[in-house]
């Protein structure tokens, strides 16, 4: 797999942030909230620095959190111009160039989700860039182009970002090995997939994390049927392996 020893499992992060958020004494906020909220916002795992500095001293709701997220981003032109470029790679597989990202800043501002989901509508509507986002993530995977039939595959869906499809293809990889053939099967992604930052949350949290996020789906109850817990912007038909609830975003250097 290329670049492989280049990634460390993020999974691994939020529990190293999270032990560190504990210790804060002064708030009964679950420090996992604190992280998820993160990764809503600016695409990342805090630090556990970060973790503990915004932690409240009274427990706050995910749209809370996010509000705050916000405040500082429109406070910030370097922390919104990061989350901006961090986007940009998690949704098309590249870092973006510079007239394309002054456009981008110039017109498109807010949180890492909100951001993403801007970007899957530019998508939706220019099939021949988002082939080229599909060929991106097989070549950084498997060394290939997208065949024909995956081609296929993934457009009979809504579109999905780089970070996304990296992480689908990688599982898909992984069960299937060896004599890989096309792709198939219902998209799947798990809460330990070694090319996203997650954090895991309890299914009430999580559920609150949705609806702050707006990321909702269209029949929940079928959708908790089958296992669609994974919270980012166009996962909403990808199953999250073993049922799971987490929060995700492209792991860092995720773009060569």
């Amino acid at each position: 797999m290329p670049l492989a020893s280049r990634f460390v499992s993020l999974f691994t992060i939020p529990v190293l942030v999270l032990s560190a958020a504990t210790a804060h004494a002064q708030t009964s906020e679950p420090p996992e909230r604190i992280a998820a909220s993160f990764v809503l916002a600016l695409g990342r795992v805090p630090t556990a620095d970060e973790c503990t500095r915004f932690t409240p001293a009274e427990p706050q709701s995910f749209a809370q959190l996010l509000a705050r997220h916000r405040e500082q981003l429109q406070a910030s032109p370097a922390v919104q111009r990061a989350v901006t470029v961090k986007a940009w790679q998690d949704a098309f597989g590249r870092t973006p160039g510079a007239s394309e990202l002054a456009v981008t800043a110039a017109n498109r501002t807010g949180t890492y989700t909100e951001l993403m989901k801007l970007h899957l509508q530019w998508l939706a509507g220019h099939p021949a860039d988002y082939e080229q986002v599909l060929h991106r993530a097989y070549r950084f995977l498997l060394q290939r182009d997208a065949y024909p039939a995956e081609i296929d595959y993934w457009k009979r869906q809504a579109p999905r970002s780089y970070a996304l499809l990296v992480a689908c293809i990688e599982d898909w990889a992984r069960r299937n090995q060896p004599g890989l053939m096309e792709t198939s099967g219902v998209p799947t992604v798990a809460a330990n997939n070694r090319f996203m930052a997650t954090v895991r949350l309890a299914p009430a949290a999580a559920a609150e994390a949705r609806a702050a996020a707006g990321l909702g789906v269209d029949d929940a109850a079928l959708a908790l049927a089958a296992g669609r817990n994974l919270l980012a912007a166009g996962a909403d038909r990808i199953a999250a392996s073993g049922g799971i609830h987490f929060v995700a975003a492209g792991a860092a250097d995720l773009v060569p």
